[in-house]
């Protein structure tokens, strides 16, 4: 059983030339989350003690908190933060255009984090057995031919398109796209998707209500898409099932 099991959590050969320090970097990803958890605590403490503009301050640091956790592990819908932090109800800034800014580029921020922790799980993964070997595949020498045309632009398109699954960023950390790159293409899709989202919260006066009606009707058709490409996949194997049968 242990030779097997050895053989299974052995680094594969094409990711033996991986030489990221994991480890630092989940120190700076839990240590970002402590500085957030610290502020937010910090700002509710003094938002209760009578201090003004501190309650923003307490919903932002909580909103940046919850963002940087959303990932492929942890797939949390996000669109609905955005919306309430730019809300007028909440009114985190009174000028609209820099409320719009802060909110956008704060939360691209968290997303950013999020997805670049989400990077470096992935590759932890990718350096051991059946995981590794997908490298091998002919799928994959299609798919990162592909990918290697233009991967910043492609990255950055993938995340301004809220899409369900985002294969873009697995295939971004097989093909061992630098990290820092990869972490600002989605900084710069994020940061005009929640520009976006932020201003329509503003302009549009969205309540608390309609914000998680939105999101609902997002969670809503993201399954709905999901499901259908998995009929899709069901369907074709039957298909080709019974063709062999018959």
């Amino acid at each position: 059983m242990w030779p097997w099991l050895a053989r299974i959590l052995a680094p594969s050969a094409e990711s033996a030339g991986d030489r990221k320090n994991l480890r630092v970097w989940f120190v700076v990803y839990l240590a970002w989350l402590l500085l957030l958890a610290g502020i937010s605590r910090s700002a509710i403490g003094r938002a209760e003690a009578g201090s003004d503009g501190h309650l923003g301050l307490w919903l932002l640091a909580l909103g940046v908190f919850y963002l940087s956790l959303c990932c492929l592990f942890f797939p949390l819908p996000t669109a609905w933060m955005v919306f309430l932090l730019a809300s007028n109800d909440v009114g985190l800034v009174d000028s609209v255009p820099v409320r719009v800014l802060v909110v956008a580029s704060t939360c691209a921020l968290a997303t950013a984090m999020a997805n670049l922790n989400e990077y470096h799980i992935l590759t932890f993964l990718l350096r051991y057995g059946p995981v590794g070997r997908v490298r091998q595949t002919h799928v994959y020498d299609i798919a990162a031919r592909w990918f290697n045309v233009s991967p910043f632009w492609t990255i950055t398109a993938f995340s301004f398109i809220p899409i369900p699954v985002d294969v873009v960023r697995v295939l971004a950390v097989a093909a061992r796209y630098n990290r820092f790159r990869f972490a600002s293409a989605y900084f710069v899709g994020r940061l005009f998707r929640y520009g976006l989202f932020a201003w329509s919260s503003a302009a549009l006066n969205l309540s608390p209500v309609q914000i998680a009606a939105i999101q609902a009707v997002f969670v809503l058709l993201a399954g709905l898409k999901v499901a259908h490409g998995a009929w899709k996949r069901r369907r074709a194997a039957r298909a080709v099932l019974e063709k062999s049968s018959g």
